[in-house]
């Protein structure tokens, strides 16, 4: 199968549709036209090193597509178009890549997204390289973070990190539903993030770990980021399972959430508690920010507290 033949085999059948896109799929460059400003991100992702080289396909697209889409959520973007660079070895497994390109696509008009373009090669490894591109008029930046503001986490961070070691291992038949989508289907928080526009000052999807993606946030704003360890999301059953310093350790440094944190002025936390309800997904205040170094620091009980669980690191 050439090149061309498995594009239109496999990459052709989206359903969603877009006025912007003047020129997609099959052209030297596609063209898009737009009023608003655009939103763009690039996640890539590598066998053995993002998943698991023994991962189903429909699998293998949702942690290609999801965590790439979160960085929209990150913006407060409203998500438009993305575009795809695949390697695969060969000899080509040409059921495989059906099932990875309808899954991609499913996900695509679930949220509404077209593929626009892309490229295929061959290779020694499955490597993927989604592009997201989304409509943002008034985009959540890192740096917007002001001495005063209170620190927030949106749903459950660490139940990915806490499922991974037993998904390495081949053992998922060990762990809850929960645990597993939590890892297999992340939640990107495209509502939230457009929500947040004009209540957060500044945000970022956790990907990394809450204290590294955190510290992202405190350096683009010169500001120190004390948090609470007493106002952690701390799941019972994550604590049961691992010890109260282990389920610590994932929910602080596991990466692999897709959760957002963002901070805003005191004045928004009645607004924020209103939003949680309204969406049905947990916001937690889980610290403040503060004068000082660009740092993020941890109380325990009023006394510092140190983890050592590192964030993910990609080299």
């Amino acid at each position: 199968m050439t090149e061309f033949e498995l594009i239109d085999a496999c990459f052709r059948a989206g359903s969603a549709r877009d006025s912007g896109l003047l020129i997609g799929n099959g052209d030297d460059c596609l063209v898009w036209q737009d009023a608003s400003p655009l939103a763009m991100s690039i996640d890539t992702a590598v066998a053995g090193r993002h998943f698991p080289e023994h991962a189903s396909p429909e699998r293998v697209a949702q942690r290609a597509f999801l965590p790439a889409l979160s960085d929209l959520a990150a913006m407060g973007a409203e998500p438009a178009f993305f575009t795809l660079a695949l390697t695969l070895p060969t000899p080509l497994d040409i059921d495989w890549t059906q099932r990875f390109a309808k899954r991609l696509l499913q996900l695509a008009d679930h949220y509404g997204l077209v593929l626009a373009g892309g490229d295929t090669t061959a290779g020694p490894a499955r490597v993927i390289s989604v592009q997201m591109h989304g409509r943002v008029t008034q985009p959540l930046r890192r740096n917007g973070v002001q001495v005063g503001d209170e620190v927030w986490v949106s749903g459950q961070p660490g139940l990915a990190a806490a499922a991974l070691p037993l998904i390495l291992a081949d053992r998922e038949n060990e762990l809850s539903t929960t645990w597993l989508d939590a890892y297999w289907q992340p939640q990107p928080r495209i509502e939230l993030g457009r929500k947040l526009v004009g209540l957060a000052s500044a945000a970022i999807d956790v990907s990394d770990g809450l204290v590294a993606d955190l510290t992202h946030l405190a350096q683009a704003s010169q500001v120190q980021i004390e948090l609470d360890l007493e106002r952690l999301p701390l799941p019972t059953d994550l604590v049961e399972q691992l010890g109260f310093d282990a389920a610590v350790g994932c929910v602080l440094a596991g990466g692999d959430d897709y959760e957002l944190a963002f901070s805003a002025p005191p004045n928004r936390h009645a607004a924020l508690l209103e939003l949680s309800a309204e969406l049905g997904l947990p916001l937690t205040c889980i610290g403040r920010a503060q004068a000082g170094d660009a740092t993020v620091s941890i109380r325990h009980n009023g006394e510092h507290y140190r983890s050592s669980w590192p964030g993910f690191s990609h080299f």
